[in-house]
Parts: structure tokens; C-alpha cells; sequence
């Protein structure tokens, strides 16, 4: 034991010393920028005439930016620890909209090589400010090396899409695959004592099987099936392509690419999904016959969205630009990432930090009704109902709630969202798992492997459980009690707030996943719409004339600003995939921090 102590405490020196290092070197590359803004002159931007947007995205889709500290992010990411970048979905929208009505602005060019994807209601959301963007008769071009799904999901809004002769563009399909420990665990000797309800509660598989079960795999076939007819019926409300790419059979595909001389971009081409195959200079020629060339930097002449984005006025940029005078505020409180308890990070859901922002809302006169937005897996049962609860004292509070799904509502987000006045979806949301599941690993088989035993006393016969020590059938039953508690009060508390029997929600619960157009017709939502259609339903529950929507802001500080001056946010140190996976699974496991180790959590959701 002596041992292994010195030899992680030897690494855990290193990895402290070299986050020492990290951050003296980011102060001093701080304090020289500091003097270097200090000395140099401001300069404003101006939108050139005629100038194509280009839409560049890098990372993934947000709906809103939180608030972060910037030290604390710059180390992280030094370290390779740091978040995917991301993009605000509502800031492009926003983007979009000004920019179609302005004169400076002759057209849009989207650049997606890094555009990593998001969940299908955020792209398709996007996508259709894109093709709202088009209405006003600007020309709209998608250059591209070769286009992922997601990408392509944006590519097809474009008048021209544009490919590299040697890319290429694939419809094939969604997929979802979980890793299986159970083999590992054995080898290991890794007892893993499960409990559960139901058929389909399938977060706690990997743990028991080494592949998915027949009812997972059904019910993971169902959702999935649906979303891909979602995404293809966006396709083809503004492309027409062949059906050999729409009909998801690999023969049809390999019919069309050896009818092509196995040339993938010319599949692409004669099946519709692009207009032009260009190297990267014609695709700039192109667009210099509509834009005009900029001289100095050889190129269409163009503005990035980013830079756009600075040259908009406060009033244009902030959501809440003359809202706080409004007495008729509409709350808009998001809830994002998995449910902890405590505070959380920011990527997560800190039951007391949400309930924290709920109670807010109560308590301010100028709100008159509230927003939910849910985008999570779910989590820890307990912090659900902390959450749930300050949602109906704003209820009680004469202060309609209104949840708005995004993409991702299911287990713990489904326990909070019941407990609004409405529940808005959108088709393609992810959402029902209700159930519950309790894990308990233990390693006494592991340790004992290498000649370590735990013994001990205690003043009483009470089942403890220690990760060292075998769950023992007293044990087993208090957990598997509880389990079942819990999962009876989310039936009761469901068919309560949906107005249906305890049997009938059991049938569609069970840990079963539904995407939002079906559970509508399950009745487990209420209606499906976007943000705005549930600020306007909240508005109308609320009875208000004039409704202001209220969304969380923070003024960035300076520091704020200097760290992304230096781009900080869009970089990190790549990693081995397999360190990469330790990593997650690392910080999955920290999200295991129920008090009863008991939780509502939708892992094949995530």
C-alpha cells in the first residue's frame, strides 16, 4: 500500500506542477497583453459594402453562452481538458436575421470544416433561420471540402452547394452504439450489483451484458428510426435528391458509385446532393462574380459572423435590451447537462443552483411567468426533486411554467419538466425514460485478488455498504425498495400532471425512450414548438399584454474579453482517444453523486 501511495502521490506532484507551470506562463502572456492593449489603438470595424457573410462555425451548437472563469478555463484547456468550442444558437439567429435586411450584406457563405454537429433540433433550427435568411433574396453558398451529416443538414439550405472534387457527402443514417463492460468487469472481479424497474431501463446494460438486449434494441431502433425521417424530411424541403441515397440500403449506394467510377464526389453530384464539384480557388471565383474581389486579401470580398457579430448594436445583440423596466418579464431559465446535487459545474445542472435561479424568479415581482428550457439526460433522483419542487411554488405562486424541450428532456429532465403548467417538444427531442435505476460497484473479489481483506465491527446489525465489502441481501433489499419508492412516485406524479392512470404510464415508462413527435401522441407533451412558441404560451397562460422574454445574461468582464481575444475556447491539446474516453467516463462518474445513490439518468440519450 506504501507503494502504490508514493507512486500516485509522485504523479499527482507532476500533474500539480505542471498546472503551476501552465498558469505562470498564462500570466505572463496576459501581462503582456495587457500592455499591448494598453499601447495599441482601438480600431473600429466596419461592415464592407456588398460583403458576403461568411458563417465559419467551429464546435458544436449552445443555446446560450454561461458565464465561466476564464483562468480556470485557460489551464483546463492547456491541459487538454478544456470544452469543445461552441457557437450560440440564438446569437447566429439573431445574426441571420439582422444581416438579411441589411444593405451592406449581398449574400451568406457557409464554411463548416469544423463544425462538429449538434443535437438535430438545434441544427435543424439553424437551418431554418438559413432558409429564412434566403427569403430576402440574398444568395446563400455552402463550400466544402466534404459535408458530415450535420453539416450537410446546413449545406442543403444553400442556393449553390459547392464540393472538393475529392470530398464527399453521405446520407448513412443515424447510429448509436454503447460500449459493454460486463466481460471487463469479470476479468477484473468488479462486482456490480444493479437495481431496477421495468424492462427497458437500459442505462445499467453495459454494466450486466457484453451486447444490447432485445427490448433496448427496439426501443433504441424506434427513436432513431423517427429522428432520421425528420432529418430527411428537412432535406427535401429544399433539395430534390436521388432516391438511391434516401433509401438507406448500402446496395443502392454501391449501385450509384460504381455506376460513377467509385468516385464519391460524383455520386454526390449526379444524385443531387451538391450543385458544382470545385477546388477551393474556383469555389472563391464564384463567389467573386457576385461579391466582387478584395484585393488585399485575394479573395470574395467578405465579413466573418464573428466580426459581424461587434459591429450590431446593443440593441440588436441584447435579448434583454430594454426589458428591465418591463413589468410583464417572462423568465427564460435554462437547464443544461446532466442533474447533480449541490451546485454543479457549469456544464451541468446543480440542483441547488437551479432551484436557487427557480426561487429567483418567484420572488421578482417584474416575472409574471417562467421558461424552463430542459436539455438533459437527466441524473441524480434526488436533486430532480429539488428542482421539480421549486417549480410548483412557482406555480403556487400564481406564476405559470412552462417546460420547453430541446434536444435532450428524458428521465431526470422529464421528472422536472412534469412538473410545469405545459410541456413543448420538438419533434426530433429525445425524451420519456422514466425509470429508475440503482449501482453499487463493489471490489472486495478485486482486492482480495491481491491479498487484500477488510474486517471490522459495528454497534449495530444496520446494512452498510462499503465499496470493499459484498452488498449483502438486507442491503439489496433496502436499495431495491428504494428504487422502486422512487420509480412509484415518478408513475404517480406523471399520471397526475398528464391526466392519465398509473397503468397507462407505466406502459410507456419503464426506462422506454420516445422521440417528441411520438410523445406527443403518447401524451406525455403537450404541445411541440421552439423557444419562442413557449415564451408566447407562458405569456398566454400568464395573461399578459405586453410580455418581455427575460434571458439569462452576464456582462463579460475584462478578462472575459482579453482570454477571447486570444482565442481561448476554440483550442485544445488532442489527446489519445482511449485517454479521451478515461476522461469521460471519469467525469460521468462524478456525476454519480446522489445522496441515495439512486438516479433518473438516460445514458443511451446522451
Amino acid at each position: 500500500m506504501k507503494f502504490l501511495a508514493a507512486i500516485f502521490g509522485k504523479i499527482g506532484t507532476i500533474l500539480s506542477n505542471i498546472r503551476r507551470y501552465v498558469a505562470h506562463v498564462l500570466t505572463v502572456i496576459v501581462i503582456i497583453l495587457i500592455v499591448s492593449a494598453i499601447l495599441s489603438p482601438s480600431e473600429e470595424v466596419d461592415v464592407p459594402e456588398g460583403a458576403m457573410l461568411v458563417l465559419a462555425l467551429k464546435g458544436t451548437l449552445v443555446e446560450y453562452r454561461q458565464k465561466e472563469d476564464p483562468f480556470e478555463k485557460a489551464v483546463e484547456e492547456a491541459l487538454g481538458n478544456g470544452a469543445m468550442p461552441s457557437e450560440s444558437l440564438y446569437e447566429l439567429i439573431t445574426l441571420l436575421e439582422h444581416a438579411a435586411t441589411d444593405e451592406n450584406i449581398a449574400g451568406l457563405v457557409l464554411e463548416l470544416s469544423q463544425f462538429a454537429g449538434a443535437g438535430l433540433n438545434k441544427t435543424t433550427e439553424l437551418a431554418n433561420a438559413i432558409s429564412a435568411f434566403k427569403e430576402s433574396g440574398k444568395p446563400v453558398y455552402a463550400m466544402g471540402n466534404s459535408y458530415s451529416q450535420s453539416q450537410y443538414l446546413l449545406a442543403a439550405q444553400a442556393d449553390h452547394v459547392y464540393l472538393n472534387p475529392l470530398g464527399m457527402a453521405m446520407l448513412e443514417g443515424f447510429r448509436s452504439e454503447r460500449p459493454y463492460y460486463a466481460e471487463l468487469l469479470e476479468k477484473l472481479k468488479v462486482k456490480v450489483n444493479v437495481f431496477r424497474v421495468g424492462d427497458y431501463k437500459s442505462a445499467v446494460e453495459p454494466y450486466l451484458l457484453s451486447e444490447m438486449s432485445d427490448e433496448a434494441r427496439e426501443n433504441l431502433s424506434g427513436w432513431l428510426n423517427e429522428n432520421w425521417q425528420q432529418y430527411l424530411a428537412t432535406l427535401t424541403q429544399t433539395r430534390t435528391i436521388d432516391g438511391s441515397m434516401m433509401s438507406g440500403s448500402f446496395e443502392d449506394y454501391m449501385t450509384v458509385l460504381e455506376a460513377s467510377d467509385m468516385d464519391m464526389a460524383q455520386v454526390a453530384l449526379q444524385t443531387g446532393m451538391v450543385d458544382e464539384l470545385l477546388h477551393r480557388e474556383e469555389m472563391r471565383a464564384r463567389i467573386i462574380e457576385v461579391a466582387g474581389q478584395d484585393e488585399d486579401h485575394h479573395s470574395f470580398r467578405q465579413i466573418a459572423h464573428t466580426t459581424y457579430w461587434e459591429t450590431l448594436s446593443e440593441e440588436v445583440k441584447n435579448p434583454n435590451f430594454n426589458v428591465t423596466n418591463s413589468d410583464e418579464q417572462v423568465a427564460i431559465i435554462f437547464a443544461r447537462g446532466a442533474i447533480v446535487d449541490g451546485m454543479g459545474s457549469p456544464a451541468e445542472i446543480g440542483g441547488d443552483r437551479l432551484a436557487s435561479e427557480l426561487r429567483d424568479a418567484r420572488f421578482d415581482e417584474k416575472v409574471k411567468a417562467v421558461v424552463l428550457r430542459v436539455d438533459s439526460p437527466g441524473g441524480s433522483a434526488f436533486a430532480s426533486e429539488v428542482i421539480r419542487q421549486e417549480i410548483l411554488n412557482l406555480r403556487a405562486a400564481g406564476k405559470p411554467v412552462v417546460a420547453s424541450m430541446s434536444s435532450v428532456a428524458a428521465s431526470g429532465g422529464y421528472w422536472i419538466s412534469a412538473g410545469a403548467d405545459v410541456i413543448m417538444a420538438a419533434p426530433t427531442t429525445i425524451t420519456g425514460s422514466i425509470g429508475v435505476f440503482g449501482l453499487i460497484p463493489t471490489i472486495e473479489e478485486t482486492l482480495a485478488e491481491v491479498g487484500i481483506n477488510f474486517d471490522g465491527v459495528s454497534t449495530t446489525d444496520y446494512p452498510t455498504f462499503t465499496m470493499t465489502s459484498d452488498v449483502t441481501p438486507e442491503l439489496g433489499r433496502v436499495v431495491q425498495a428504494g428504487v422502486d419508492a422512487i420509480y412509484d412516485d415518478f408513475l404517480d406524479l406523471v399520471a397526475e400532471a398528464r391526466g392519465m392512470t398509473r397503468e397507462a404510464v407505466h406502459e410507456v415508462a419503464q426506462g422506454q425512450v420516445w422521440s417528441g413527435d411520438r410523445a406527443l401522441q403518447l401524451g406525455l407533451v403537450d404541445t411541440l414548438g421552439d423557444l419562442h412558441d413557449a415564451v408566447a404560451k407562458a405569456a398566454e397562460l400568464a395573461e399578459l399584454e405586453s410580455p418581455k422574454a427575460k434571458w439569462p445574461t452576464f456582462e463579460p468582464s475584462f478578462w472575459d474579453r482579453l482570454f477571447a481575444d486570444l482565442g481561448i475556447g476554440g483550442s485544445q491539446v488532442q489527446l489519445p482517444e482511449v485517454v479521451g474516453e478515461m476522461k469521460g467516463a471519469y467525469f460521468l462518474f462524478k456525476q454519480f453523486n446522489d445522496p441515495r445513490g439512486v438516479y433518473l439518468r438516460c445514458l443511451e440519450c446522451e
